[in-house]
């Protein structure tokens, strides 16, 4: 559960870190569309955001690790077909490693925590998420 812990809070640190001073620069981008460019940051720090609660508790967030990891690695496909079919530049391709890396360390914290999850189930006294105690 630890090493799932520090693989959210990485995520979370280190997107946040990247992608909070996006929102001054759009004049040093060169954005065409500012709906379209500040639309993709804010969400983009929604879902950093998301993979700092994630880090806070895997266990009871562990459902949110599946479109955790389809976030990460939808950029790194969409990039690497972009890149295949010269519509982006190599940059982009180290972008999409990053994002790559993450979303099989995702992987690998949503696998790590299945064990932790049925010793919470099956604990004595444990409360499920409907009960009214």
């Amino acid at each position: 559960m630890k090493l799932a812990k520090w693989i959210f809070l990485s995520a979370g640190v280190l997107g946040l870190l990247s992608t909070v001073p996006l929102l001054f620069a759009e004049n040093s981008m060169g954005v065409r569309q500012a709906e379209f460019y500040y639309g993709f940051v804010c969400l983009d720090i929604c879902w950093q955001v998301l993979y700092l609660f994630l880090s806070s508790d895997p266990i009871r967030y562990r459902p949110m690790m599946i479109p955790a990891f389809l976030a990460k690695s939808s950029g790194t496909i969409a990039l690497t077909w972009l890149y295949l079919l010269a519509r982006v530049s190599t940059q982009w391709i180290a972008i999409g490693a990053v994002d790559g890396v993450f979303a099989v360390f995702f992987a690998i914290a949503y696998w790590s925590t299945r064990d932790h999850l049925k010793v919470r189930v099956a604990a004595p006294g444990a409360q499920g998420l409907g009960s009214d105690s």
